[in-house]
């Protein structure tokens, strides 16, 4: 697998922190942003995204890909609290209280690439 960029901009009224799966860590407070970079020895990695609120998380969801699939989550909860808008080498995805998003083709990030979302209010 190649080099991934994750990119990541949090215009919800929440706090974010990403936990990789690779132990990478970014955070960024409500209307910000961040990123982190990943090598091509980074395979199949899932990004957890939690958000809090006073301390307290709220939501979490997930961003994952691998060279055999790649996908996210905007997370599921009874009130629906954020929305994603994003895309992963091009291909778009975006939900609202969707669940799991699987992303085609399936080897889409097989040669590594860029992986950008938004997350907002609902």
């Amino acid at each position: 697998m190649g080099p991934v960029q994750f990119n990541v901009s949090n215009q919800t009224k929440y706090d974010l922190r990403v936990q990789a799966s690779n132990g990478a860590q970014a955070g960024a407070v409500s209307g910000a942003s961040t990123n982190l970079s990943f090598t091509p020895d980074d395979t199949n990695i899932t990004c957890a995204m939690r958000w809090y609120e006073n301390g307290v998380c709220v939501l979490q969801g997930s961003v994952a890909w691998s060279g055999g699939g790649s996908g996210a989550d905007d997370g599921w909860s009874t009130s629906n609290l954020i929305c994603m808008n994003g895309q992963a080498n091009g291909v778009g995805f975006s939900g609202c209280n969707e669940g799991w998003v699987e992303l085609q083709p399936y080897n889409l990030m097989a040669n590594g690439g860029e992986v950008s979302v938004t997350y907002t209010n609902a």
